[in-house]
């Protein structure tokens, strides 16, 4: 069933507008950072044909999906996904790409997107030195993120790197008032328990008992990008 929100006229403005690819890709720990601090936002569920908007939002969230952001042909929506999003860009609207939205990002700034070495599970990436408040706070030194993808991208031209590591280096990025993240902020053991699947037997066992250790500092690395976000990554 989809969601239906009803908001005041004089809220509308203040919109968060989240673009969902797949049923088992949800916003995750993003809507209850949004539910307890009284947000107001929409989930267009692009998969059941929900509709984009003809105009950008003025805030928006991409979510990861198994798609490609290659795959116009399969899946029609992303070509004016793609568009809307370098609309945002051009518009200084504040975005968030996570993992496939981060490509999308790459993608609609003309940039390819390709497959690389895959990343499935828990790693340290390094946050870039000297990038200034808040992505200094962000993204420290070195700190573990979950990952969930097998494509990878170039930097669009003029994005300042946040965070990177050797494997798949493009891993945080702002680029105006979007922001690119390889990694998933906003996963819960539930959806990371569905991902696993494809994996072996033991290989699940662990990554669970792994993903119970850490699925805590991953909810606050959430909670501190979301905090960003909603100050349009201010200071």
């Amino acid at each position: 069933m989809k969601r239906i929100l009803i908001i005041k006229p004089d809220t509308l403005f203040l919109m968060i507008t989240i673009l969902q690819h797949g049923e088992y890709e949800p916003a995750g720990t993003i809507v209850d950072y949004l539910d307890s601090h009284h947000e107001p936002y929409q989930i267009l569920r692009l998969y059941e044909g929900d509709p984009l908007p003809d105009d950008p939002p003025g805030r928006f969230i991409v979510l990861g999906g198994q798609m490609s952001a290659n795959d116009d042909r399969e899946y029609p929506f992303l070509s004016p996904e793609k568009k809307l999003v370098r609309s945002a860009i051009g518009r200084d609207c504040t975005v968030l790409g996570i993992c496939l939205g981060a490509q999308l990002i790459a993608a609609a700034c003309g940039k390819s997107v390709y497959m690389g070495m895959a990343e499935l599970g828990w790693r340290s990436i390094e946050g870039c030195k000297g990038c200034g408040a808040p992505w200094d706070q962000l993204f420290p030194a070195s700190f573990g993120v979950f990952h969930w993808h097998r494509e990878t991208f170039d930097l669009p031209d003029e994005a300042k790197l946040l965070a990177t590591e050797k494997q798949a280096p493009n891993q945080a990025f702002l680029l105006g008032h979007a922001l690119g993240v390889q990694f998933h902020p906003e996963v819960t053991l539930p959806v990371i328990a569905s991902w696993a699947h494809e994996l072996s037997a033991d290989e699940q066992k662990l990554m669970i008992v792994e993903s119970e250790k850490k699925i805590g500092t991953n909810r606050q690395l959430c909670s501190a990008i979301m905090d960003a976000f909603c100050t349009g990554w201010s200071g």
